[in-house]
């Protein structure tokens, strides 16, 4: 069985290469484009100390190629495009493969009738499609507008082509149609129908297989407002692993959308109820949880706005859980330009509240966030402050207190054919838990110099810093660190739209030296070298 479901998908992986590789052809009679891209470069990692099975790099001396190719004509009445991209990798911790196909699509259309072969996306609705699939499509769009809107869509939802010939993933087979139609100038209504098939089993996992079918629609009654609503209807059936039966499962989901846009206001308020056994593979959902939202944003003056927030969701709907648990999420923003007078100032500040409460829990939860952003004569500034305050009660206890900080400041100077760009940053983020009594901290700060040289389209930036992570129960770490990256573009790759590029960093990690003679100490040094064109 497995081998025939191989076949299948090799048969149609080669219609689509097959009608990709024919677009350039079918452009040699008919008027056409071939554009490109690359991005070549070579990385050299070491390694070096007793913790360096810590490093995310890979040892040694790595390439990464990247390459586009982009098509696009008129044959006849029809207009097409074509992308094709792959990537070619030694570094297994870039990309599990060493050729990979990245994108592959051919379109052909009139305006009227539009056909799309390969990475295809067709947004049904939010919960019917909004997947992309390895597959077709074909879409029909009259001019004349009391005739309907027409879309079918038949695919594999693989995130990678390789899942085809060598990276093992679930075959999730799509298929579907959406016909809409136009009911006056202010009213169009949708329906669409969508089935998925699970097939070859991964590490025995789940497999699913689903039928949806989608009401979606809006209505624009008066000039400023917007009344959109979709309506969901799941049927379904699930092995949750190998060797186990498929059970059938039932679902709905609902949503309704207004959105009034006028003068300096614009509100939005919704409302979603989406039942426990929607589970939906190709859609977008949340199972078991109802929800009312409403947003209010104010722009009381060209510099001063105001966004008003309130979000209630719970669960348990059916009463298949011994409890519920409701969510209240309030919140309040204030956006204000130019306070004290001061031309390049912008100030803004936040609060959110998060509530949460069952028959075993009770919490809540404060966000404070301020900003403030200025010029001081040749400084530009930006900084910010935060406080959370989390407080749960119940069988897990919580009575934390986190405070985020950070400021910058950065200039801009011209010395002769030089631009200078030196910033600062210094950050941190404190962590008091009152329950186990602690208190964590961490500290970062560096320094950073920008080199431009416009006359000979040099650019480049150099910086260096500590971060330090101090733990009153655990383990202190540092990491002091440094990198360089430079873009040049040269005169003799102007035409290719060229630039060569080199970067080099490295970050020293540091543990406690209580630690039995710094045994998880290491430090990782990274070259890169590459080109990159354009055609």
């Amino acid at each position: 069985m497995k081998r025939l479901k191989k076949a299948r998908r090799l048969r149609l992986l080669t219609a689509w290469l097959a009608v990709v590789a024919l677009a350039p052809a079918a452009a040699l009679a008919a008027e056409h484009e071939i554009h490109g891209s690359n991005d070549f470069s070579i990385t050299y990692n070491d390694v070096q100390g007793a913790g360096g099975s810590q490093s995310s790099l890979t040892e040694g001396t790595r390439y990464l190629e990247i390459l586009n190719l982009f098509g696009n004509g008129r044959a006849g009445d029809f207009d097409y495009n074509w992308t094709v991209g792959a990537k070619a990798t030694d570094d297994r911790r870039n990309d599990q493969k060493t050729f990979s196909l990245t994108n592959l699509q051919g379109r052909v259309s009139n305006k009227i009738h539009t056909i799309t072969l390969g990475d295809t996306f067709e947004a049904f609705s939010q919960y019917s499609l909004n997947t992309a699939v390895k597959g077709g499509s074909y879409k029909f769009t009259p001019e004349q507008s009391y005739l309907p809107q027409l879309s079918l869509l038949y695919g594999i939802a693989y995130s990678r082509w390789d899942n085809f010939w060598g990276v093992d993933a679930v075959e999730r087979q799509v298929a579907g149609g959406k016909i809409r139609q136009n009911i006056g100038p202010d009213f169009w209504i949708g329906l669409s129908g969508v089935q998925t098939n699970d097939h070859v089993r991964v590490l025995g996992g789940e497999l699913t297989n689903h039928q949806t079918w989608t009401v979606d629609w809006e209505y624009r009654p008066i000039p400023g407002l917007t009344i959109q609503g979709e309506s969901s209807w799941l049927n379904g059936d699930r092995s949750p692993s190998d060797g186990a039966p498929f059970d059938a499962y039932h679902g709905h989901a609902h949503k309704v959308v207004a959105i009034g846009d006028g003068g300096p206001s614009r509100v939005t308020l919704e409302y979603e109820r989406v039942s426990p056994e929607f589970r939906t593979t190709i859609g977008s959902a949340t199972p078991d949880r109802e929800k009312v939202k409403a947003k209010w944003r104010y722009k009381y003056s060209k510099d001063l706005s105001i966004t008003s927030a309130m979000l209630w969701y719970h669960d348990n709907l059916d009463g298949q859980k011994a409890y519920g648990t409701d969510h209240y999420k309030p919140e309040i923003a204030v956006s204000l330009k130019k306070p004290f007078k001061r031309q390049y100032a912008v100030a803004d500040i936040s609060y959110k509240l998060d509530r949460a409460y069952s028959p075993v829990m009770r919490s809540l939860d404060h966000y404070i966030t301020m900003g403030y952003r200025d010029r001081f004569g040749v400084l530009d500034s930006d900084s910010t402050f935060g406080i959370i305050v989390y407080d749960q009660n119940g069988t897990a206890k919580r009575k934390d207190v986190e405070f985020t900080y950070n400021t910058s400041l950065s200039s801009r100077h011209t010395l002769g054919r030089f631009v200078l760009k030196p910033s600062i940053y210094l950050g941190g983020w404190t962590h008091n838990d009152e329950v186990a009594e602690n208190t964590d901290q961490i500290v970062e700060y560096s320094a950073g110099l920008g080199v431009d040289v416009p006359d000979l389209k040099i650019t480049s930036t150099i910086r260096v810093g500590e971060n330090r992570l101090l733990k009153e129960a655990g383990t202190d770490t540092a990491k002091t660190f440094a990198g360089v990256n430079v873009f040049w573009r040269p005169e003799m790759l102007a035409k290719a739209q060229g630039m060569l590029y080199a970067k080099a960093s490295v970050n020293d990690f540091r543990y406690d030296p209580s630690l039995a003679a710094g045994s998880r100490n290491f430090r990782e040094t990274s070259v890169t070298a590459g080109i990159s064109i354009q055609f």
